[in-house]
């Protein structure tokens, strides 16, 4: 009795808890203070993502003072170098300096106005030369003050932007403007044939009604071949004197003309020039006393050494009173494009020369 009552109330029970729903109890959600409901954000549609911002840490760039350039003069600044093994000169003119920058390295720059102010620009770490971003220090606390970045159209070599000119098609004006040639120059106009009449042109002009008669042939007798002709004897040449030995007079050769030299002076210091036999490096529209040192040395390899658009500088020991100047392209380093030769007591350009 008491075993099926038991079995009846636990099977009770079950059933109960079957047929019954489960109810979670919540507590109430915090809601965001302030006056404004959040955004809501429709459906399907996630949260844009926010670029990486680049921190840039302040008092990471620390070069001692005394390894500073000059006011108004750059240097090259291997990161991650002890200081006593940076490449040297320590202070040099700014013309020219990125074609001798390495690869991942830093030109430094202090302003010759405002001496507080540390420039650096930061040289892309595969190719050399080539300047990718320019950060403005505080020299006293070296906190960042601005960073700039780079125009692409400005990287790199000029040879990429020639080749996109080549590239670009030249555009053609719809209606070109006529050529106008000066009264001098204009060539000669065509005038059309004179017609003459019949009568006054010539047997072969005429057509065939009006051509006068041709006159008959003369016959020829024919000789028979049995008969002999007789010929005049032939006479020997008349020998003649000889000729005298008179040779035309030789005329010199004509020189051509030789193309004018131009109104071209040297403003170059006397004290600043480089020992006979020796050569130094001149960068044209910088002060004496901000150019590339050493003043003198040998002729050796100097051009390895010479920016773009910079002179080379060289007194033979032969001559002591000119000076040839090699100038350097432009565009490409240690390519010598024209030589010219000055002397130096007039200072006035006497030649020039190709190299």
């Amino acid at each position: 009795m008491r075993v099926g009552t038991r079995f009846l109330m636990s099977g009770g029970l079950l059933l109960l808890a079957a047929c019954t729903r489960t109810i979670i109890v919540q507590g109430p959600s915090r809601q965001p203070t302030g006056s404004r409901p959040p955004p809501r954000t429709p459906p399907g549609q996630d949260t844009p993502a926010q670029p990486p911002t680049v921190e840039v840490r302040t008092n990471d760039v620390l070069i001692p003072p005394g390894h500073l350039p000059n006011p108004g003069e750059c240097r090259i600044w291997i990161p991650g170098r002890a200081p006593g093994r940076q490449p040297r000169p320590r202070s040099r003119a700014c013309a020219g300096i990125e074609a001798l920058a390495p690869a991942g390295s830093w030109i430094v720059y202090r302003r010759a106005d405002d001496q507080r102010l540390i420039y650096i620009r930061l040289i892309d770490e595969r190719r050399p030369s080539i300047v990718i971003r320019n950060r403005i220090f505080d020299g006293y606390t070296w906190e960042l003050l601005r960073e700039e970045e780079v125009r692409e159209e400005r990287r790199g070599d000029d040879r990429q932007g020639q080749e996109r000119e080549r590239e670009r098609p030249r555009e053609q004006p719809v209606n070109p403007p006529p050529v106008v040639q000066p009264p001098g120059n204009r060539p000669p106009e065509l005038k059309p044939p004179e017609q003459r009449p019949p009568e006054q042109r010539l047997p072969e002009q005429r057509p065939p009604e009006q051509r006068p008669p041709v006159p008959p042939r003369e016959i020829i007798p024919t000789v028979p071949r049995d008969t002999q002709v007789q010929r005049p004897p032939v006479q020997p040449p008349v020998q003649q004197p000889p000729p005298r030995d008179t040779q035309p007079p030789v005329q010199p050769p004509v020189q051509p003309p030789q193309p004018p030299v131009p109104n071209v002076t040297l403003n170059i210091p006397p004290g600043h020039l480089p020992d006979l036999g020796e050569c130094r490096v001149w960068i044209p529209g910088v002060p004496p006393g901000q150019q590339a040192k050493p003043k003198s040395r040998p002729c050796d390899g100097i051009l390895s050494v010479a920016p773009a658009a910079s002179w080379v500088l060289y007194r033979p020991a032969s001559d002591r009173t000119v000076l040839h100047v090699r100038m350097i392209d432009e565009r490409r380093a240690g390519v010598v494009v024209r030589i010219r030769i000055f002397d130096l007591d007039s200072k006035r350009l006497i030649r020039e020369e190709n190299p």
